[in-house]
């Protein structure tokens, strides 16, 4: 597939009274946070500490492969690098957690992620992040292989500063890889998806409204019931989806591959297909206008 061409992305709008920016928060608490010293000795010493106040801990590079951290507060801590395979992180607050190079591998974290944790990079093969909310998050280039995000929520994250402006951040996914991944019915409304591999993830129900999706890779992924409404698709390849009873209302498609696709009782009304190979039936929608 062809390449992103970074240099044509716009970072952001800002209006005087409010502003939207384009990458997710990292940082955006500034308030001092200082962990309990005697729970992060107890971590260090056993490995588990739930319900422990970690806010602002440095754990960089440490293994803390199989770790209890159910309900920990690990808010603004440092977890760059960290191995928390197998750990599990139900419950725990990871708001403006620096996650990225962290392997998560079969890690739980239902409920867990919070707006603006930055997951660059970081290795969440096979993690459970059922109904987990990751609003605004930071997850280009992160590994996501089969993984289980059923219910989860990438929508926008609104804050509001001291100074009384409001931000909306939008979820960053850009070449994330979800190959194999279950998303039914998550949200990902207005998310940035170009060049993701979507390879055969179960989309089902999935919320995809004015999402952005260029170079995405969507082979055999199952979109049936998604809603893609007013969606930018352009080189996607979406050959042998299921896209069945899916909302495509206004949807924008250029340059496409739809071979192979199921498109029965899908709701096109509205769309624009440009510069594709489409069956006769659906030659009205056919322009670039």
């Amino acid at each position: 597939m062809k390449q992103l061409n970074k240099g044509s992305l716009v970072i952001g709008t800002a209006l005087a009274s409010f502003s939207i920016a384009f990458l997710p928060l990292s940082a955006a608490s500034n308030s001092a946070q200082t962990p309990n010293p005697e729970h992060l000795q107890q971590l260090q010493a056993t490995n588990s500490c739930d319900g422990c106040d970690l806010r602002g801990a440095n754990l960089q590079d440490q293994n803390l492969k199989g770790a209890s951290l159910q309900g920990a507060n690990l808010q603004g801590a440092n977890l760059q690098g960290v191995n928390l395979d197998d750990a599990n992180l139900e419950s725990a607050n990871l708001k403006y957690a620096n996650l990225s190079k962290a392997t998560l591998r079969r890690a739980s974290l239902t409920t867990t992620l919070k707006q603006a944790t930055n997951l660059q990079d970081a290795n969440l093969t096979q993690a459970t992040l059922v109904k987990t909310k990751l609003k605004g998050a930071d997850l280009r280039r992160a590994n996501l292989f089969e993984a289980t995000l059923e219910d989860a929520d990438f929508s926008v994250a609104v804050v509001e500063t001291t100074q009384g402006i409001r931000r909306v951040y939008f979820s960053d996914l850009r070449e994330a890889n979800f190959n194999k991944s279950n998303l039914k019915n998550a949200t990902l409304n207005q998310v940035y998806l170009s060049n993701a591999n979507l390879s055969e993830a179960n989309l089902k129900g999935a919320k995809l409204k004015q999402a952005q999706l260029k170079y995405t890779n969507l082979n055999g992924a199952k979109l049936n019931n998604a809603d893609l409404r007013k969606a930018s698709l352009e080189s996607v390849n979406l050959s042998e989806a299921d896209l069945s009873s899916a909302h495509l209302g206004k949807i924008a498609m250029k340059d496409v591959n739809l071979r192979g696709a199921n498109l029965s009782n899908a709701d096109l009304s509205g769309a624009k297909l440009c510069q594709m190979d489409i069956p006769a039936s659906l030659q009205a929608l056919a322009t670039c206008k």
